[in-house]
């Protein structure tokens, strides 16, 4: 896959942009997101969320406090959010790697905590803050 800058002007679009990526994903598929805090992660895979399992966006957040949210549908969602994770020895200890092979698509923000243990062939979503609702999103 080459790589793709899209720019949306909402949390709307960024969702329907969640909705566009999550209909081209298959099993086993990693998403790896970067971006600062409040950049729009967590809109993104509200999208892909609801695409792949049919849970609506609105009722997905983000791990924080929790680390992991399991989207269940047709194909599992395993939402991760590392952002409280030291580094990839921690997310090794809580044996969070096996969902890499679940037969489901993980979505991983803070994803650079763990860059050493990723899968090679992992998607990257960088995602840069324009302005109030404007987002600036490179898919690779």
């Amino acid at each position: 896959m080459g790589r793709r800058r899209v720019i949306t002007n909402s949390a709307r679009e960024t969702v329907d942009l969640g909705l566009r990526i999550g209909e081209s994903l298959e099993k086993n598929n990693v998403l790896c997101f970067f971006g600062d805090l409040a950049a729009g992660k967590t809109t993104l895979i509200k999208g892909i969320v609801q695409q792949i399992t049919g849970i609506k966006a609105e009722t997905v957040n983000s791990p924080t406090f929790a680390y992991l949210n399991i989207y269940d549908g047709p194909r599992n969602v395993y939402h991760f959010d590392l952002y409280r994770l030291n580094n990839s020895s921690d997310f090794l200890a809580h044996g969070f790697e096996e969902y890499f092979s679940a037969d489901g698509v993980c979505c991983i923000e803070w994803s650079e905590r763990i860059e050493e243990i990723l899968p090679p062939d992992h998607m990257a979503i960088h995602i840069n803050h324009l302005g109030e609702n404007m987002r600036e999103i490179w898919v690779s």
